[in-house]
């Protein structure tokens, strides 16, 4: 599938294209209001029968099903009415339908890594991460085919913990009822598919082979360095290249939950784990160019005031050591008891997380020096 340039696409939709695309899809008639909305029969977005209570509102570019009461864009229309036909389509597949029915189809260039900086001040601020003369590798593509076994159900448990199915959508996020897992696609800064990781559902399963896995399809695990890659960059680096700045969580589920409240302002990224490689420090200072990172790993911790908080302070201070002499560095820290233990900052809501985040930490050498002392 060629890479299609998704802002171009959604960007230069008109009212005709949205009917056109609404008439391909199952809608039988359509009717535009004294406001200018579009509106369309629900039958093609959950196979009711009202005629008119599907609204496009333009000024927005969302629909509102005003049967079912959900809200929702061009991408996750075409989903659902696909899905009514017997069709699983993930993200990038509907994007490409719609180019295929409007005849927009921008193809764009994906990013190449950057190999020469020309701005002094970043040359500089590499010399150290340099040293380590790895390149950030080129990680092996999948076959996008594979995504199509999957089920495009939104699972329940995940919209229950403030996961919209947008973001569920966004991010393809399916289920494989052969290992009664959650699939979870993961794509490099350019979107190719470079792994599925699953989710076990069975207590028993998550307990035997770990909660998050390697998808295992036909004999083959479908793995990749996942400390060569941030989950969910193809996502937000546009929002990260704009606001120069990043935040770092562990897991994918962390992600969702901040795309689901920021939308397309999120610039949330995934670790997929507690460490942060050389390989990932280098697609922030060198490829995004990010100017401030804020770590919001979960709370390893009980008690806000305790020993166990401060050893967690000290741990986290030793992993981001490398970020800090080249970017402002924060640390998110609960103090007040809002997270629960082994919570993310993503976990307790949308007010939650600001609230934690207009209070970040941040984190100097001088914080670095201290820890490294301590543990020598």
């Amino acid at each position: 599938m060629p890479y299609l340039d998704k802002d171009a696409i959604l960007n230069s939709l008109t009212k005709e294209d949205i009917i056109k695309i609404c008439t391909e899809m199952g809608s039988q008639t359509y009717k535009e209001n004294a406001q200018g909305e579009l509106c369309f029969s629900t039958s093609i977005c959950h196979g009711g029968d009202s005629p008119y209570k599907l609204v496009y509102y333009p000024n927005s570019e969302l629909f509102k099903c005003f049967t079912c009461g959900d809200s929702y864009g061009i991408i996750e229309l075409v989903i659902r009415a696909s899905r009514l036909k017997g069709q699983n389509l993930t993200w990038f597949k509907a994007l490409a339908r719609i180019a295929q029915i409007t005849g927009k189809s921008y193809e764009g260039t994906p990013d190449k890594p950057t190999q020469i900086i020309n701005d002094f001040e970043w040359i500089n601020r590499l010399n150290s991460i340099k040293k380590n003369n790895k390149n950030i590798p080129n990680l092996s593509e999948i076959n996008e085919n594979i995504l199509e076994i999957f089920w495009y159900v939104p699972y329940q448990g995940w919209l229950d913990e403030h996961i919209t199915r947008e973001a569920l959508s966004r991010f393809e996020i399916g289920y494989y009822g052969l290992t009664n897992q959650i699939t979870i696609p993961h794509r490099d800064i350019n979107g190719r598919l470079i792994g599925i990781r699953g989710r076990y559902l069975n207590d028993y399963d998550a307990q035997m082979f770990g909660k998050y896995v390697p998808l295992f399809i036909n004999g083959e695990f479908l793995s990749h360095q996942l400390g060569s890659n941030l989950y969910g960059l193809h996502v937000v680096k546009d929002k990260i290249k704009q606001c120069k700045k990043i935040m770092l969580v562990e897991a994918e589920k962390s992600v969702l939950q901040a795309y689901s409240y920021f939308r397309n302002d999120s610039f949330v990224v995934g670790l997929c784990g507690f460490n942060i490689t050389f390989t990932q420090i280098k697609i922030m200072l060198k490829e995004l160019k990010v100017e401030e990172v804020i770590v919001g790993f979960d709370r390893d911790y009980e008690e806000a005031d305790s020993f166990e908080a401060i050893a967690y302070y000290q741990k986290i201070i030793k992993k981001v050591a490398p970020l800090v002499p080249y970017c402002r560095v924060y640390l998110i820290l609960d103090k007040k008891d809002r997270l629960g233990y082994k919570d993310s900052p993503t976990d307790k809501g949308k007010d939650t997380l600001i609230e934690l985040m207009k209070e970040k930490i941040l984190i100097t050498m001088e914080d670095v020096n201290e820890a490294l002392e301590r543990h020598e």
